[in-house]
């Protein structure tokens, strides 16, 4: 009786393998082909392992493989045969073999970015507008130092003094008084026997006006 041996088929080599032993029969490096071609190493070293999914999307990764065959000196027929090869290996479900992502995917966090530096810049501006709005219609500053309060007196006169902004216009019972440029100010009224009210204001152009009243009774 004849024993029978079964025949061993040998081993079909993959797309991969294919694609680095062209290379290595050409004593090329990886490096020299990536840079004559303009295309990354990763990229081919990625086509050489059949680790598809380190390619970029589908039509990208057909076209390097079609580049790369080019260059290793494979047939048109068999490149043809070796994206199609390429195209089965490729899993349905990898995200980067459905579709080239559209160029607007890209530009999308730039443009998130973009507009959130537009909103902060607008919402910058608008607190500065209204802070600045709030300086110009509130009211200044204003100090009178003489008389500090009601006052009793014999004297038929008196200097009031005080001190507000430098722009500001000052007023004692509507007539004008000149401040100086550092807003101090200071008026000698005449006053007559008995009671005496003084209004003072200081108000900026569009600003409200700020008022002080004081009582000098004249004995």
């Amino acid at each position: 009786m004849t024993n029978f041996t079964p025949k061993r088929l040998p081993r079909e080599e993959t797309l991969g393998e294919r694609l680095r032993q062209a290379r290595l029969a050409k004593n090329l490096k990886i490096e020299e082909v990536a840079k004559s071609l303009g295309i990354r190493r990763e990229y081919l070293e990625a086509l050489e392992e059949e680790r598809y999914d380190r390619l970029p999307s589908g039509l990208y990764g057909k076209s390097f493989l079609k580049k790369y065959a080019s260059r290793l000196g494979f047939k048109s027929k068999n490149i043809k045969e070796e994206a199609a090869a390429f195209a089965d290996n490729s899993s349905e479900d990898d995200p980067f073999s459905q579709k080239i992502v559209k160029k607007n995917k890209f530009i999308i966090f730039p443009r998130l970015v973009r507009n959130i530096l537009l909103a902060a810049a607008v919402l910058a501006c608008l607190l500065y507008l209204i802070f600045y709005s709030k300086k110009v219609i509130m009211p200044p500053e204003l100090t009178i130092t003489q008389p500090a309060g009601n006052l009793l007196i014999k004297e038929n006169s008196f200097t009031i003094t005080g001190q507000t902004e430098a722009e500001a216009e000052v007023r004692i019972n509507d007539a004008v008084v000149l401040n100086n440029d550092r807003g101090s100010f200071s008026q000698t009224i005449n006053l007559k026997k008995g009671v005496n009210t003084l209004t003072i204001t200081a108000k900026k152009k569009y600003s409200r006006a700020r008022t002080e009243v004081r009582q000098i009774l004249v004995e």
